[in-house]
């Protein structure tokens, strides 16, 4: 079992329909985590599409994230629309026994995300250093996804 987790628990006031395509669409959820320079620059981005008919960043899909020599890559491993999606470091990365994994649900007024990241480090003692990175990361994300389902 991983030694080291990060959760965030956010509501979003919008319906789990809504929601979930920002963080299912690898790009979209690029430019949502990194603003519009990580979108200009694609610094997420499809490399695989997933095994299942229409749904590209689905189940079996690949994105890399960053540029080498720094990039890594994560393969969706569950995907369930408006529910659930899982994923895991398929190559490269800091990180050991990765599992990412994002709830949506439905409760009065919008989504409650719960989107839980565990992980192992690759080097020693690099853990909490590896925790404020994964954070500081994702947490902007949720301002702007609040403000793109908001319409603005």
């Amino acid at each position: 079992m991983p030694q080291h987790r990060v959760t965030f628990d956010e509501f979003i006031a919008a319906p789990p329909a809504s929601v979930f395509p920002y963080f299912a669409q690898h790009e979209v959820f690029g430019a949502m985590a990194g603003g519009p320079l990580a979108e200009r620059v694609r610094f997420i981005r499809r490399i695989r599409i997933g095994t299942e008919i229409g749904k590209p960043d689905g189940v079996g899909s690949v994105r890399r994230i960053g540029y080498w020599p720094l990039d890594f890559e994560e393969t969706v491993t569950a995907s369930e629309e408006g529910q659930l999606i899982e994923y895991r470091v398929s190559k490269g990365s800091p990180l050991e026994n990765h599992h990412g994994r994002i709830e949506f649900h439905n409760v009065d007024g919008g989504t409650r995300v719960l989107y839980t990241i565990e992980f192992d480090p690759k080097l020693p003692h690099t853990g909490f250093a590896l925790e404020q990175v994964l954070k500081a990361m994702i947490a902007p994300a949720f301002g702007r996804i609040r403000r793109a389902v908001a319409g603005g």
